[in-house]
C-alpha cells in the first residue's frame, strides 16, 4: 500500500518474499518522491529501496540489504 501526500511525502506498507537469507515479511515505512524517483527510508530490516520510472514507462526497482543489491524491472500489463 502507498499513500502520497502533497510535496511528495509517502507512507508505505512494503512486503517481500524469500531473498537469500532474508525471510518473507512486511514493514511500514516512509519516503519521498522527487522527480521520477521514489526513495524509501531504511526499513526496520535494514533494507534500502528505490524505484525509478523509466522513459519507456517501466519501473526500475533496487533493493539493497546486507551488502547485496537486487534489481528488477516492472511493467504495466
Amino acid at each position: 500500500m502507498l499513500t502520497v501526500s502533497p510535496g511528495g511525502q509517502v507512507t508505505v506498507s512494503y512486503a517481500w518474499g524469500d531473498m537469500a537469507d532474508n525471510k518473507p515479511g512486511i514493514a511500514d515505512g516512509a519516503g519521498r518522491i522527487a522527480g521520477n524517483t521514489l526513495k524509501l527510508g531504511r526499513l526496520p530490516n535494514g533494507a534500502d529501496i528505490t524505484f525509478t520510472m523509466q522513459p519507456d514507462e517501466t519501473l526500475a526497482g533496487t533493493y539493497t540489504l546486507a551488502g547485496q543489491t537486487y534489481r528488477g524491472q516492472f511493467a504495466k500489463q
